[in-house]
């Protein structure tokens, strides 16, 4: 009974256990990430832009530029922007305790506290995902070595487009803009997985009309404080604050 005991044991302990699969390398991570991994960069500056361009025979092009700059010291201090043609269509300002938001050049406005310029960082961010849309898991990324960005190791990677998947026959044909050509390179950073660069020419297809999308990322200043400075905030509107103001003495 002992001896067959042993023998189980020993044939237990050389039996090998299934591998674990790999962890998931920071390529893959980077297309998930929320802006809680860009927020460990700590203080940064950051602009991303899009350029879209659609061409069709016999038509005019039409071309639209899009843009998002963040300076970033945290969720009590930061800076948003987003811009389109060169013009400014909203900024937020949180600092020092006050929120402050305006549409285009506007006048700015105070808010009771800032969780809307919050979400407005939050959610609109990820200009990667916006210029890239229709594009996903279509992309391969070939490493191109190893790098170092304001201090942070960082590795650099080359786009392709993948081959589109093999889909059944009776499964109907994608509608829509449909990827077609993909080229550029990214640096990821190794610690937070956060696109640092990219530069990346996209082109998708849907018949005649073609649409070129052009992208851009570059965060910088890392790790130094973003000089921040909270806007003058009227109290009312200019005819309010005349109404408010002392009226002069009727002359005698």
């Amino acid at each position: 009974m002992i001896r067959f005991l042993f023998l189980s044991l020993a044939i237990t302990g050389c039996t090998e256990q299934p591998n674990e699969s790999p962890p998931p390398t920071i390529e893959v991570v980077s297309q998930d990430i929320t802006f809680d991994s860009v927020s460990g960069l700590g203080p940064h500056y950051s602009v991303g832009s899009i350029e879209r361009r659609n061409t069709r025979p016999d038509t005019d092009d039409f071309e639209q530029s899009e843009s998002i700059e963040i300076a970033w010291n945290s969720w009590e201090s930061f800076h948003f922007q987003r811009g389109v043609d060169g013009d400014p269509t909203f900024e937020a300002i949180v600092h020092e305790g006050t929120s402050s938001t305006r549409n285009g050049r506007g006048p700015w406005k105070t808010t009771q506290d800032g969780e809307n310029a919050r979400l407005d960082v939050y959610t609109a961010w990820n200009t990667w995902d916006e210029a890239l849309a229709g594009f996903k898991d279509r992309i391969a990324f070939e490493p191109l070595g190893e790098t170092i960005v304001d201090g942070r190791p960082a590795t650099r990677f080359s786009l392709k487009l993948t081959p589109k998947p093999i889909t059944s026959k009776r499964r109907k044909k994608g509608r829509g803009m449909q990827p077609h050509r993909v080229e550029g390179e990214v640096t990821i950073d190794k610690a937070t997985a956060v696109r640092l660069r990219a530069t990346v020419h996209a082109v998708s297809k849907e018949g005649k009309l073609v649409r070129h999308t052009k992208f851009n990322i570059r965060r910088t200043g890392i790790g130094e404080i973003q000089a921040i400075e909270a806007p003058q905030v009227p109290l009312g509107s200019p005819g309010n604050t005349l109404r408010k103001m002392p009226t002069r003495p009727k002359r005698r």
